[in-house]
């Protein structure tokens, strides 16, 4: 199980040490239009969601991929996700820090167990009060 997390192109581009010039190039162009963010969570198919500000920088990405695996990759831009949030009534994320906040929260699940033992717990300390 992988562990999830947000890393900045930047971050990427620092530490990317065999990436190509043209490879290189081609990211550095890509974050003069806008923040890029790479999230990785399980429950998404593939390994990798680029989070990216604009549509240009969506379509250069997928563009990019063209004839590449896809399974391992996704790309959405800032509008795609507002729109994905407001679909299932979540609240419209304003930057891709937020969108990627919401994709790393737990899953509902997750939370509704949670909430379970929080709900037992206090059970347990009122009975014991009296």
């Amino acid at each position: 199980m992988m562990t999830p997390s947000v890393v900045t192109l930047q971050e990427v581009l620092r530490h990317h040490r065999t990436l190509s010039r043209r490879g290189r190039e081609f990211y550095e162009n890509l974050l003069h239009l806008g923040d890029v963010l790479a999230v990785r969570v399980d429950y998404l198919p593939g390994s990798m969601l680029w989070l990216v500000t604009t549509p240009k920088q969506a379509q250069l990405m997928r563009k990019a991929r063209e004839g590449r695996s896809t399974s391992d990759v996704c790309v959405m831009s800032l509008g795609e996700a507002q729109d994905l949030f407001g679909a299932v009534g979540d609240p419209t994320p304003a930057t891709l820090y937020e969108v990627a906040g919401w994709l790393l929260a737990p899953a509902p699940d997750e939370i509704a167990a949670v909430a379970e033992e929080v709900e037992d717990d206090e059970q347990a300390e009122d009975q014991d009060a009296l």
